[in-house]
């Protein structure tokens, strides 16, 4: 009597084994993609570069967007993820506005920075004043 329990246990797993489909799993395969936001110290004691990004990435199947920041080092935004069934990448924008603060946190200037891309693969350097203080870097990568 003790048999029967195994015997079933071990024929519906082996009916199971046959019914699942066979071959590796059939989700979306994940697709290398790279991205930066860097906010550089200013070399005035006591300044400090913030920035914001929004980014447009058009895809031959999907178009998603996503916005970064940055204080005084690398950004800790979570970047969108890409897969192989978004197609090819047809363009990237980006607009980035960097400010430069003093140290009580106000603002002492700005600017305004973007870029575009049809390749995939985009860099951008922008500064806040024209003596390169408030230094923001970006690069943007996807597979093809």
């Amino acid at each position: 009597m003790r048999r029967l329990p195994r015997l079933v246990v071990a024929l519906l797993i082996g009916v199971s084994l046959l019914l699942l489909p066979h071959g590796p799993a059939q989700g979306q395969a994940p697709r290398l993609a790279a991205f930066q936001l860097q906010c550089h110290v200013p070399t005035i004691p006591g300044y400090h570069t913030r920035a914001t990004l929004i980014a447009t990435f058009v895809m031959a199947n999907r178009t998603t967007w996503t916005v970064a920041s940055c204080a005084d080092g690398p950004s800790p935004a979570t970047w969108p993820e890409f897969a192989d069934t978004d197609g090819a990448v047809q363009a990237m924008y980006i607009v980035v506005v960097t400010v430069l603060e003093n140290a009580e946190h106000d603002m002492v200037d700005y600017n305004y920075c973007e870029v575009s891309s049809t390749k995939g693969y985009v860099t951008l350097q922008c500064a806040a004043d024209p003596q390169g203080n408030g230094e923001v870097q970006m690069l943007a990568s996807i597979a093809p």
